[in-house]
């Protein structure tokens, strides 16, 4: 299907080493109609590359959107604000498609998108001092192999970047393979911090059984490790089992860290409750999580065309979870309306506004303070194919299943996966 669309549609990993790491990229949907599975990908990164034309199309990709004449917002640009939601440190920018009949390897035309690019990023949330010191912003023709190993002979002009990394090591790039292999640096990870894996995959596999793809986001998973799942775990109606192996790129490894993603064989859950994409996988003697009855999040109203008031119901994602997230209380905003004061228990929010929401999940969903957690913290809310909030989760309350527990499990999120187009980007791990 990807084949016929000419567009990505699941999320795609692949490993590749340069001679520093062990990378493993995540080949994320671009296309506007699978940004939920973006999310979902985009999610698992510690790096991200992202990639803009150098033909026409690139006005299109980084345009503003206007929904009162119909104008949708770029994917660049929608890309590039979800990247900084979801808690990328390390940003890649390449200009691809330098050899097309536009372009023609000129310096003029790169300098041009460069400029809108760079206040486009901006507008979106990037700093503006982080994107001149730490962002490289690269030429390039992914067909022609120019600025990819070796620095380009046609684009005689480009001198290259000279940046410091998010962890102040100051280095010149030419290429981006220098970017891979000497900018991008592995994150700090919480190895000491409880377990949690986000499952953002259920498959069956003949002759070894359910096997479970995910990516660590905190905390060390053993082999024979005891463990359950949220939210389809409930009182009275069980979802646990135990990691028999773990593997990574088809590698069997008795140990997974923060960063790892997995594939991991569990058995022992019961078959009328079974694990599904979108849990939160913790270990059976870890109390400290629970399903999300009702969490409170600083947020962002970004471009909606109506007042967002309490009922509105939008998707809320969480890592690979999502579930319909009902506005139940405005409890303060702040923007242009209030003159950049706290205006306590305003009746609505419009575009631009921060605020602090309360939420209540209409289905199965698990979400973590900030604190606690930064990935299970960081959501992204959307109307249809558009974001319409941006936040970060600062309160969690367990949900109540009252003295009969739930027989049926949690009913999980808005339904089926999506589909998807391309944007790369890489996680990786000191070999």
């Amino acid at each position: 299907e990807e084949r016929e669309r000419g567009v990505t549609i699941t999320c795609a990993t692949k490993e590749f080493f340069t001679k520093k790491w062990h990378y493993t990229i995540i080949d994320a949907p671009g296309h506007r109609d699978f940004i939920k599975n973006m999310i979902s990908g985009a999610a698992q990164a510690d790096v991200a590359l992202l990639m803009l034309p150098a033909d026409g199309n690139c006005w299109t990709a980084i345009q503003k959107g206007d929904h009162k004449v119909g104008e949708v917002q770029g994917q660049t640009r929608h890309h590039a604000r979800l990247l900084n939601l979801l808690g990328v440190k390390q940003l890649i920018v390449a200009v691809n498609k330098m050899d097309c009949e536009q372009a023609k390897y000129s310096e003029k035309r790169f300098n041009e998108i460069l400029k809108e690019l760079k206040s486009c990023l901006a507008k979106v949330g990037w700093k503006k001092d982080f994107l001149e010191k730490s962002v490289p912003f690269l030429p390039l023709s992914g067909f022609e192999g120019d600025n990819l190993i070796e620095k380009s002979k046609k684009m005689d002009w480009w001198k290259g970047n000279d940046i410091e990394t998010v962890y102040g090591k100051k280095l010149h790039v030419d290429t981006l393979y220098d970017c891979l292999d000497e900018m991008a640096q592995p994150p700090e990870r919480k190895v000491d911090a409880p377990l949690r894996v986000p499952i953002a995959g259920v498959y069956r596999i003949k002759g070894v059984g359910d096997v479970l793809a995910g990516r660590v986001e905190q905390g060390v998973l053993q082999n024979e490790a005891d463990v359950l799942f949220l939210p389809s775990h409930t009182p009275n109606n069980p979802c646990s089992g135990k990691v028999f192996s773990i593997e990574m790129h088809h590698k069997r490894i008795e140990t997974a860290k923060p960063g790892d993603n997995v594939g991991m064989n569990v058995r022992g859950f019961p078959k009328d409750n079974p694990p599904r994409s979108g849990d939160v996988m913790i270990l059976q003697s870890d109390d400290s999580l629970h399903a999300t009855g009702e969490f409170t999040a600083q947020v962002q109203v970004l471009d909606v065309p109506h007042e967002i008031k309490p009922g509105y119901s939008p998707i809320g994602f969480v890592r690979c979870g999502r579930s319909a997230c009902r506005v139940k209380k405005i409890n303060w905003k702040m923007g242009k309306e209030t003159g950049g004061k706290k205006l306590e228990n305003p009746p609505h929010l419009k575009h631009g506004d921060m605020a602090e929401v309360v939420f209540e999940p209409c289905f199965g969903f698990v979400a973590e303070g900030f604190k606690s957690c930064e990935g299970l913290a960081r959501i992204a809310f959307l109307d249809g194919n558009g974001v319409v909030m941006l936040g970060k989760v600062t309160k969690t309350q367990p949900k109540s299943y009252g003295n009969k527990g739930d027989k049926k499990g949690d009913k999980k999120g808005d339904g089926k996966d999506d589909k998807k187009d391309d944007k790369k980007k890489s996680t990786k791990k000191k070999k």
